[in-house]
């Protein structure tokens, strides 16, 4: 949910507007977040395979994302430069490669072998909602509060055009140079909106901090990966001899009565 409220979809058009970036330059960052959790997902599991505990990444991966969001509300500046823009992507990103995959592993630890791909489809589930629950919220803030901060904020003159700067992010960030009065106050009913955005995705970070440390730490390499009634390749060779010999014993026996 966090997701929707701090990064997509509304945070591109903060970097076309009020950053005053191309188009080429805003999808990059946008993109970053995505790169940055892609590697350090696949880092991530290779330490868990490794070490056989999970609970203490998921800790620092939402620590990495609440500090992320943090940035962002710190640096949603006109001209702030491009390394803290990027800067603030990747350490949410990494937060995001820390929690996803590490989370989904201790739910699906907490589980019953027969019950593993029932809760991992509960799992992804409560994820879509979360995401369709902050795709929601952010556009009904989004849509209520940039063309009320418009008009509160352009001239008078320019009143009639709130609704066109609105629907139209070419229009607003190419047809006002910066500096004017009209960019300052687009800029500004971005600013105000994209704050609002990111202080309620800082309120849904921050318990996340306190319910990680609630998780139980499962010990992977303790956990008896075997089905119950089923065997080992090792222990099926192992009484495959054992019957083969038995067999061949008997056979043996018969022939000397």
């Amino acid at each position: 949910m966090a997701f929707y409220l701090s990064i997509y979809p509304y945070f591109y058009s903060y970097l076309l507007v009020v950053e005053d970036l191309d188009i080429t330059t805003a999808g990059r960052i946008t993109q970053t977040f995505s790169f940055s959790s892609a590697i350090t997902a696949f880092i991530i599991s290779w330490l868990i395979k490794w070490t056989g505990n999970y609970k203490y990444f998921v800790i620092l991966g939402v620590c990495f994302y609440t500090l992320g969001i943090g940035l962002m509300l710190k640096y949603r500046q006109p001209d702030t430069s491009l390394a803290a823009l990027i800067g603030c992507q990747v350490t949410i990103g990494i937060g995001g490669g820390l929690v996803l995959a590490p989370a989904q592993l201790g739910v699906q630890a907490s589980a019953e072998r027969g019950q593993v791909a029932a809760v991992t489809a509960v799992f992804l589930t409560v994820l879509e909602i979360g995401g369709a629950v902050g795709n929601a919220v952010s556009g009904a803030i989004w849509s209520s509060y940039i063309p009320k901060q418009l008009a509160l904020y352009l001239p008078a003159d320019r009143q009639d055009q709130v609704a066109l700067i609105y629907d139209s992010v070419t229009y607003a960030s190419k047809q006002f140079a910066p500096g004017t009065v009209e960019r300052r106050a687009i800029n500004r009913a971005y600013q105000d909106t994209m704050s609002i955005l990111l202080v309620i995705a800082m309120c849904m970070a921050v318990p996340c901090i306190f319910l990680s440390l609630c998780m139980e730490n499962y010990r992977l390499r303790e956990m008896d990966q075997r089905q119950p009634g089923q065997m080992t390749g090792e222990e099926c060779g192992t009484t495959a001899t054992d019957d083969t010999s038995a067999s061949i014993g008997g056979i043996r026996r018969q022939a000397r009565l």
